[in-house]
């Protein structure tokens, strides 16, 4: 049975308005959907607050096409499963729509989770109404103690209801304050640092697995936080009482001291989330197997999984997931090399008609040449290549390790621009496992000679087919267009292209150039694009 119901906005604004702080340090909405409850906060920050104040947000949600919208509004989604969800933000506000069926259970953790603030929650009503189990008979208690309630009757049967149920609900504030004059730990579950004693600090990486050991020691990192924290609270509460007159010792300003925690604890809580993800990226070496673009990718789509909380079930998740996605960043990487050969000068390429071109689009396509071509690497304050350009360099070693079958490199271009032999800085040829090179340093060039013809025409096969160039079945295209397939070397060298005083030939002038070589090579132009055009249910027939 579906659980979704989307909070109507007026409802929304009724919960959020129940609220009475309004300075959102932290938020938590543990059911999230597409954000709908959020609306209202959103729209405030919007229009009264910095566009970055929705990163003080973070939503639950099981369903991945909503949290893609959720990522979209600029929230954070730190993990899938309110019930099984273990983070230990200090957060002042919890604003939930949790599924009917189970609000009781997710109020009560709720509840449990909220160290010094405010919970608004929308419920069926029967879950007060009719308390017959122990967490109702809990959640009401806690009404009568700590908060309020209000009925009201169909809320979600407004014009503006995406699903609709005539059940009336409950709309329920709650309010916890932690006394940090009687007791600095009470309701914090505070595991101090001597509670650990050495051994065991020390046994933690011996006795479980590495996955295991590293949810461990951030756990043990967050509870030491939050002792350290309250500790400096508590050492300067004292400090301002011995400020004041005898008198007034009495007095508190707990207020202050209980949003000074919260700020430090969360600030040093996401340093620590973030650097535990981090870890584990590092942890996988991918770095080693992908290029240097691929990997930056890879570090950027990371920023969000840092947000996830860090726990057994998201680290193995995101592992999974990047072993899934290994084929995508693969090519990913493969289009990288081949654009870092082909975009700086047109004449490194070997034009061919694409099998996607037609009449009202003939594509001109290229790849890369087999004979040699030229990459532009600087001699840097004549102490050899940049940084920037070894790592170019050893993102091919890893794309042609990885067409071979490899891992990596016996001897590959890092290896050589990094020693700088004297015969490389002579100019003399220099062999490496794909290829042999010449590296001019006045020119700021190196001149590609590569070996094994086999691993350039893969990468272009590869590239061609990932594009739509080439068909994915070389049974499908005719004869015909294989011929200018194979001839593109050839004819891309007949091409006679004009001369332009700065920059290189238009796309146009090119395809002009490209046509008429083809012509003069004795290709039917016109027979072999009605053949492209072909469908391959046509050609079978």
């Amino acid at each position: 049975m579906i659980q979704f119901y989307p909070t109507p906005l007026s409802l929304a604004e009724k919960a959020f308005a129940k609220f009475k702080s309004h300075n959102f340090l932290r938020v938590l909405e543990p059911s999230a959907g597409r954000g709908d409850l959020l609306a209202p906060l959103l729209d405030k920050w919007g229009r009264r607050y910095s566009s970055h104040g929705a990163d003080k947000i973070d939503c639950i949600e099981l369903d991945l096409d909503n949290q893609a919208v959720l990522r979209s509004k600029g929230v954070n989604v730190v993990d899938t499963d309110f019930l099984a969800f273990s983070g230990a933000g200090m957060y002042t506000h919890i604003l939930m729509n949790p599924p009917w069926k189970d609000g009781a259970d997710h109020l009560v953790k709720a509840f449990d989770l909220l160290v010094d603030g405010e919970l608004v929650a929308i419920l069926n009503a029967e879950t007060i109404r009719n308390p017959h189990t122990a967490k109702r008979k809990l959640i009401c208690n806690w009404i009568e103690e700590h908060g309020s309630v209000e009925f009201l009757s169909e809320a979600f049967l407004d014009p503006d209801t995406m699903r609709k149920t005539a059940a009336d609900v409950a709309l329920i504030w709650l309010q916890k304050k932690v006394d940090i004059k009687q007791n600095f730990t009470h309701g914090l579950e505070v595991e101090h640092v001597s509670a650990i004693d050495y051994t065991e600090k020390n046994s933690i990486a011996l006795r479980q697995n590495t996955i295991s050991n590293a949810v461990s020691v951030f756990n043990a990192a967050v509870k030491a936080l939050k002792s350290a924290e309250v500790s400096r609270e508590e050492a300067d509460y004292y400090a301002r009482l011995l400020g004041r007159p005898l008198n007034e010792l009495h007095k508190t300003t707990q207020d202050g001291e209980v949003i000074a925690i919260q700020e430090r604890f969360n600030k040093g809580y996401d340093d620590l989330k973030k650097r535990a993800w981090t870890n584990v990226l590092h942890s996988t070496e991918f770095n080693k197997y992908l290029s240097s673009k691929a990997y930056q990718r890879l570090v950027t789509d990371f920023e969000q999984i840092a947000k996830l909380s860090f726990t057994e079930s998201n680290v193995r998740g995101f592992l999974i997931g990047l072993v899934n996605s290994q084929g995508d960043m693969n090519m990913q990487m493969l289009l990288d090399c081949f654009d870092e050969i082909t975009k700086y000068r047109p004449d490194n390429r070997a034009y061919y008609k694409g099998w996607k071109s037609n009449e009202k689009h003939r594509e001109l396509a290229y790849r890369v040449k087999m004979t040699r071509f030229i990459i532009p690497v600087r001699n840097s304050y004549g102490l050899g290549p940049s940084w920037d350009d070894l790592k170019k360099l050893e993102d091919f070693d890893k794309a042609f390790a990885m067409l071979d079958g490899k891992q990596q490199c016996h001897y590959g271009l890092y290896e050589l621009f990094h020693s700088m032999p004297d015969d490389l800085k002579r100019s003399q040829r220099m062999t490496t496992d794909y290829f042999d090179v010449r590296w001019y340093r006045q020119a700021g060039t190196v001149h590609f000679y590569p070996r094994n013809r086999e691993i350039i025409d893969r990468l272009n096969r590869m590239v061609g087919r990932q594009r739509q160039w080439l068909p994915n079945d070389d049974n499908v295209a005719p004869t015909a267009f294989w011929e200018h397939y194979e001839k593109a070397e050839t004819i891309t060298t007949a091409m006679v292209l004009p001369t332009v005083r700065w920059g290189h030939p238009s796309d146009e002038q090119i395809e002009a150039a490209h046509t008429k070589a083809c012509e003069d090579a004795g290709l039917d132009v016109d027979t072999f694009f009605a053949l492209s055009n072909t469908r391959p249910s046509q050609l079978a027939a």
